[in-house]
């Protein structure tokens, strides 16, 4: 509480303690010391003697402790799919209309229409090792997939073709694999049956693991993600998680049971290199959350504290430092329960592994929603629609922006926030780099965020990797580059520092690989 200097207590070694601040009236608790941080509750065990610092400072603001959504504003098709190219500027698309490209530095320029090449409403995407959006599979009508895949260069605004599937495929998942080779996953084939083979991209064509069939059930668009032992692992929607090995023609390895069997359309996140949460999903939705840490030599999975509201066909977003936003989806049973959409966001801190309620947004969005992470910090939340049971003409065509709580003062004023002066377009594996900002001394870390690429409760191509910093010179500061792709796959990132009191900067566009 403010005005105190403190309390302390004795207890029993290795007893688990959980502490909660309460702030006084006209305060804020603005967050923990070592060894906790954030604002959530803090977990340390007794070892030894230490002080726990809890800060506070006046204010009550509503958008430094739940953060603020921006006005509602229309777009022109529904975002089924939504991604952040390296130029900044965000594409979306849903079945009817053409791809949409919206720049959120120029918000007022509205909308630019870009041709779709074919269909690729249900396909899957993932931003290749070269920057471009690789886009595979779409339908041929109905849940009948498409074989071909097309890469858009943001640069040049251009399509190209590449080679084709040996199946179609509608609803698959892409994962970027270490060296930059993509692996599509699951979906339904051009006779509308699921497609049980993987294949794997390497640039210009496609190969088939053979001896890796496994059918992983509709609705598709499995989670999926690389593991720091280089395999790819399949995370949902099986209860049975698993390894793919990819070399030759591939081979599955269980790794072990989710703690819920059921999570159909949850979200799940790698909320930094190896470790993943699985939250929400089922029918009736459920709120728990579990995660699992594949650093371990036996990987398990356990539970962690539940969301508040339960979530089916919700989003998971990772923010700028390192928390998981969750927004959208229905609490009531059924597949898209519009009546039952809940409102409120939720921010999970990994640290504290600890749910607080953000700010409710202004509309519905459950079945084919969308929210990604801008280089601004803030959150771009559209779709919700044109399909299971809501027709085109009833659909979100509309888009939202959350500022998360980092981005205020307690009065609710917004931040100062730490400057990239310069930073290099290209960050090598295992290769130090150098940052330029006019206070290094305030950077206390900093993350690389992969760019989004969004549809169906799963972001295909987001993660995060820790950055360290240490000073370099009066405007600078040094760090080492992911010591591999197995925890960082190859491709465009965005570089934040964060400074002590927890902002971020505006993000830089790098790429990450070799």
């Amino acid at each position: 509480m403010p005005g105190l200097t403190g309390c302390s207590a004795k207890y029993p070694a290795y007893t688990a303690l959980t502490l909660t601040a309460t702030p006084a009236s006209g305060f804020v608790f603005t967050g923990w010391g070592a060894p906790c941080s954030g604002t959530g509750t803090c977990r340390s065990t007794v070892v030894k003697g230490q002080t726990i610092h809890a800060t506070f400072a006046p204010g009550s603001s509503a958008a430094f402790t739940k953060g603020k959504w921006g006005a509602t504003f229309s777009t022109p098709v529904v975002a089924v799919h939504m991604h952040l190219l390296p130029t900044g500027k965000v594409m979306l698309w849903g079945h009817v209309g053409e791809a949409e490209l919206w720049d959120p530095a120029n918000p007022g320029a509205g909308f630019t229409s870009v041709t779709k090449t074919y269909d690729f409403f249900c396909s899957g995407h993932t931003f290749a090792a070269d920057g471009r959006l690789l886009v595979t599979g779409g339908t041929i009508g109905g849940a009948h997939g498409d074989p071909r895949a097309v890469l858009y260069d943001a640069s040049a605004g251009t399509w190209s073709g590449t080679g084709s599937m040996a199946q179609g495929r509608y609803y698959p998942t892409l994962t970027v694999l270490p060296h930059g080779d993509v692996l599509a996953l699951s979906g339904s084939d051009e006779s509308g049956a699921v497609v049980g083979v993987p294949e794997v991209w390497n640039g210009t064509s496609w190969r088939r693991l053979t001896t890796a069939s496994l059918e992983i059930p509709g609705p598709f668009y499995p989670a999926a993600f690389v593991a720091p032992n280089g395999n790819v692992f399949l995370a949902g929607f099986l209860p049975t998680t698993r390894y793919l090995d990819v070399a030759g023609t591939g081979t599955w390895i269980t790794v072990g049971d989710r703690k819920v069997a059921n999570r159909m359309k949850g979200s799940a996140v790698m909320y930094a290199p190896g470790k993943i949460l699985y939250a929400g999903g089922g029918d009736p939705p459920t709120s728990s959350a579990e995660v699992i840490d594949l650093n371990q030599p036996s990987p398990a999975w356990r539970s962690v504290p539940a969301m508040a509201f339960p979530r089916r066909q919700l989003n998971a977003t990772l923010l700028a430092d390192g928390q998981v936003l969750v927004t959208h989806g229905s609490s009531g049973s059924g597949f898209n329960n519009v009546a039952a959409a809940v409102h409120a966001a939720e921010l999970w801190n990994p640290t504290t592994e600890s749910w607080s309620t953000m700010a409710s947004e202004s509309r519905s969005r459950v079945y084919h929603s969308t929210a990604l992470l801008l280089p601004d910090g803030r959150v771009l939340s559209s779709g919700s629609g044109e399909g299971a049971g809501v027709l085109y003409e009833n659909s979100e065509f509309t888009a939202q922006v959350f500022s998360p709580p980092y981005l205020f003062n307690p009065d609710g004023t917004l931040a100062a926030r730490p400057v990239v002066s310069a930073a290099p377009s290209k960050i090598s594996y295992g290769q130090s780099f150098s940052v330029q900002t006019p206070d290094p001394a305030s950077i206390s870390r900093g993350t690389l965020i992969r760019l989004s690429s969004v549809t169906h409760a799963f972001n295909q191509s987001q993660l995060i990797y820790p950055l360290s910093f240490t000073a370099a010179g009066a405007t600078s500061l040094d760090a080492v580059g992911p010591a591999s792709g197995n925890l960082a796959p190859p491709g465009p990132y965005m570089l934040f520092l964060i400074n002590r009191k927890g902002v971020p900067s505006k993000a830089r566009m790098v790429t990450v690989g070799p």
